[in-house]
């Protein structure tokens, strides 16, 4: 997997003018960033999630969603679910963040199977399980579909050159990315 960034939170969520990526080995990219840099006047900036109370929020919402009782809850809630189709050579991530929303692994459990493909219109004529991180995808032009094999492979961030991957996306809280907006 190649390195895009080394802090994509901050280059995603925060981005310019607090935080910028440049080409290091572009120096005319590196100088004018850096003058763009000094020439600017801004107050500093803390995402809400990384304040206290940002953090006891987040804790509450996990807390009070515990339930030893009555078996697993799903957290996030299922309703959170959005599928999106990634064209090929994209990752679930990328597709994602296109839409303004975010990957959430634990959805994945609930793509992958071919009942589940339906309801968003992709047919699975043929079928295989594979034990890699670029499932679950499908080619559409033979409606074949690939399901994973090992629940512990399941990835946002693999891309296939020539399937489509099935994305779970959800929606966050602006400042708050590990919340969903019906989370709380």
């Amino acid at each position: 997997r190649e390195l895009t960034s080394q802090h994509p939170y901050a280059e995603v969520y925060i981005g310019k003018p607090h935080v910028w990526t440049v080409d290091i080995n572009d120096l005319s990219e590196v100088e004018k960033a850096v003058k763009s840099i000094l020439n600017q006047k801004i107050d500093p900036y803390l995402p809400y999630e990384f304040t206290c109370e940002g953090m006891l929020q987040r804790m509450n919402a996990f807390i009070e969603r515990q339930d030893f009782c009555h078996g697993q809850v799903m957290w996030p809630p299922l309703s959170a679910l959005q599928v999106k189709i990634a064209e090929p050579g994209k990752s679930c991530k990328q597709v994602c963040q296109e839409s303004q929303l975010i990957c959430e692994p634990s959805f994945f459990q609930h793509l992958n199977k071919d009942k589940a493909l339906l309801r968003h219109n992709i047919e699975c004529l043929t079928m295989e399980s594979a034990n890699d991180i670029l499932v679950p995808s499908f080619d559409g032009r033979r409606k074949h579909c690939v399901f994973q094999g090992d629940l512990l492979l399941f990835s946002c961030a693999g891309s296939h050159p020539t399937h489509r991957r099935i994305c779970p996306c959800r929606d966050y809280i602006k400042g708050q990315v590990a919340l969903c907006k019906d989370c709380l």
